[in-house]
C-alpha cells in the first residue's frame, strides 16, 4: 500500500469532490393530475411532462425493450413501495429523473441488461435494490443522496453486474456488496455515509471494487465479519481512500489488495 498526490487521481472524481463544497401502454402523458401514473404498469416507451406523487408504488415496467424516461421530473412517495419496479424484463433503461422518498427507487428482480443512468436517489430506503436474479446490469452516473438504509444494494445471486461513476453522499452505507458475485464497482464517489462508504459481507465474492474514490466515511471499505466469516476472493485496487475514520475495516484474508491509496485516514486499517 502506497501513497500518491491527488493529482493523479482520475478526473471525474475532482469533479465530484466540488460537490462536497457546497396498465395501459403510454407513449405520451400529458398535463394530468400528478399522480395519474401512480400504480401503473407501463408497456411502452415512457417520457414524463410532469412529476409523480405517489402513496404506495410508483411505476412498474411491464415489458421488455422499454425506456423510462423521467425526463427531469420527479416520482416522489411517501416512504414505502417502490419507486419503479422491473420484475422478469430485459432491455430497460431508466434514465434523467429523481426518485425520492421509497422503500426502493429502482426495484431490479430477475431480470437482465437493465440500465439506470443519470438519475438521482434522495431518502429513500434503498436507492437501488438489485434482488435476486439482477444479472448483467448497469448502474451508471447517477447520485444517491441521504438514503436512509443504503444507496445500492447488491442481494444474493446478482451476478455480473456494474455500479461505475456514480456518486454517493449522505447515505446510511453508499455501496453495499451483501451477496454480489463478478460485479464490478469502479469509479464512484463515496462520501460522508453514516456507517460506512462500501460493504463487502461474507457471501459476496469475484467481484472487483477498482479506481473509486472514498472519502470521509466512518469505515472506507468495510468487510463485514459475521459468525460464519468475512467474504474471500475479492480485489479491491487502486481506491483512493482517504480522510475515513478507518480507511479499510475487517479482516481482508482471502482477498486481494493491490495499489490502493491511503490519505489522511484516522486510522488506514482496523479490525
Amino acid at each position: 500500500m502506497r501513497s500518491k498526490e491527488t493529482r493523479g487521481v482520475h478526473p471525474a472524481t475532482r469533479r465530484r469532490l466540488g460537490l462536497l463544497l457546497v396498465c395501459l401502454p403510454i407513449l405520451f402523458v400529458p398535463a394530468a393530475a400528478a399522480d395519474d401514473l401512480c400504480g401503473a404498469t407501463i408497456i411502452a416507451n415512457l417520457e414524463l411532462d410532469h412529476d409523480l406523487t405517489c402513496v404506495g408504488n410508483g411505476i412498474t415496467v411491464g415489458a421488455d425493450g422499454i425506456k423510462v424516461d423521467l425526463n427531469g421530473h420527479t416520482i416522489m412517495g411517501s416512504g414505502s413501495g417502490v419507486g419503479i419496479g422491473v420484475t422478469g424484463r430485459t432491455s430497460i433503461s431508466i434514465v434523467g429523473g429523481t426518485v425520492r422518498n421509497f422503500e426502493a427507487g429502482v426495484r431490479v428482480n430477475s431480470s437482465t441488461d437493465i440500465v439506470v443512468k443519470g438519475n438521482e436517489f434522495r431518502e429513500n430506503s434503498d436507492g437501488v435494490d438489485c434482488q435476486a436474479g439482477c444479472v448483467d446490469n448497469t448502474i451508471k452516473e447517477n447520485e444517491f443522496w441521504d438514503n436512509r438504509a443504503r444507496g445500492i444494494m447488491l442481494r444474493i445471486n446478482s451476478i455480473d453486474n456494474v455500479i461505475k461513476e456514480n456518486t454517493f453522499i449522505g447515505n446510511r452505507v453508499g455501496i453495499l456488496v451483501l451477496g454480489g458475485i463478478d460485479s464490478i464497482v469502479k469509479e464512484n464517489f463515496v462520501s460522508a455515509s453514516l456507517l460506512a462508504g462500501i460493504r463487502v459481507s461474507v457471501i459476496a465474492t469475484g467481484n472487483l471494487i477498482a479506481e473509486n474514490t472514498v472519502m470521509a466515511n466512518p469505515a472506507g471499505i468495510e468487510f463485514l465479519v459475521t459468525p460464519t466469516g468475512s467474504a474471500i476472493g475479492n480485489t479491491v485496487a487502486e481506491n483512493w481512500i482517504t480522510m475515513n475514520t478507518c480507511g479499510l475495516k475487517g479482516p481482508t484474508d482471502g482477498n486481494t489488495l493491490r495499489e490502493n491509496v491511503f490519505e489522511g485516514n484516522a486510522a488506514d486499517s482496523c479490525p
